[in-house]
This record gives C-alpha cells, structure tokens and sequence, in this order.
C-alpha cells in the first residue's frame, strides 16, 4: 500500500521487494546531500513554472495560428473557387455572344443569298417571258410574211394560170 501512496505501480511480473531498504537508502542520501536553500528551491520552480507558462503560451498561438491558417486557407481556395466560377460564366457568356452574333450573320446571309436568288429568278423570268414574246412575234410576222408571200404567189400563179387558160381559150376560138 505504500507503494500506491508514493506513486509507484508495479506490474504483477516484477517481484516485490521490501520498501524499508529503499527507505532508509533515500534517507541517507538526503542526509549526506549537501543542504538546498529553500530560496534555490522556490526560484527553480518559479522559474519551471515560467517556462511551463511560456510553454502553454506559445502552444495556445500556435493553435490559434494554425486556426489562423486553416481560416485563411479556406478563404483563399473559396476565393479561388468564385474566381473560377466568375470566369466560367464569363466565358461562357462570350461563347453565348459570339454563337448568336455568328448565328445572325449567317441568318443575314441566307435571307441575302434568298433575295438575290428570288430578283435572279425574277429578272430571268421576265427576260425569259420577253424572249418568248419577241420569238412569238417573230414567228407571227414571219407565219403572217410565208402566208401574205404564199397568197400572192398563189394570186399570181392563178392570175398567170388565167392569162394563159383564156389564151388558149381566145386561141381555140378563133380557130
């Protein structure tokens, strides 16, 4: 039990000895060992006690420095993470621009190509539709000239026809 009181725990492995030898070996010791001021003493643990307070100190800012870090760390990838995302949308918002800009220009295009193509057929229809006029008219007068040319042939043909049927006609008469 003294052994408890004094702070000592043994395993059940280690043998017991007796305590008394190693009481009066501690006391002899004391006895012999030259005689501390209680002065020493007190500045000693003043001073351990300093040093344990510096200790828990310096402990409690480096805790509060790694807080101070974690807390600043976080605030950067957060600040890192808006800037990522800012970017993102800004680009986004770009590509979004430069897709309907490209999207109309092309849009203006095709109504361009479409107008030119409609005044192109347009123009090729009415050029087309005059030809067919003109050639009309020419093949009316030229059908109009082969009949007119026909007919007064065939008038001369028929008058000559007649000169020449009363000339044997007046001929046979006077015979």
């Amino acid at each position: 039990m003294e052994q408890k009181e004094q702070g000592f725990v043994r395993s059940k492995e280690t043998k017991k000895r007796p305590v008394e030898p190693e009481v009066k070996q501690n006391e002899e010791q004391e006895q012999n060992a030259p005689p501390v001021k209680i002065e020493q003493l007190a500045s000693s643990l003043d001073h351990i006690q300093q040093q344990a307070v510096s200790a828990y100190t310096a402990y409690i800012e480096a805790e509060q420095q790694v807080a101070n870090a974690y807390k600043e760390n976080e605030q950067q990838v957060e600040d890192a993470y808006k800037n990522t995302e800012k970017q993102a949308k800004r680009i986004y918002t770009e590509y979004l621009n430069q897709s309907s800009k490209i999207r109309e220009e092309s849009e203006q295009q095709i109504k361009k190509v479409y107008e030119e193509s409609i005044a192109q057929a347009t123009k090729n229809r009415i050029e087309a539709e005059l030809q067919s006029k003109n050639v009309y008219s020419e093949s009316i007068a030229q059908a109009s000239k082969v009949c007119e040319e026909s007919i007064a042939q065939a008038w001369q043909t028929r008058k000559d026809t007649m000169g020449k049927a009363w000339l044997i006609y007046t001929k046979s008469r006077k015979l």
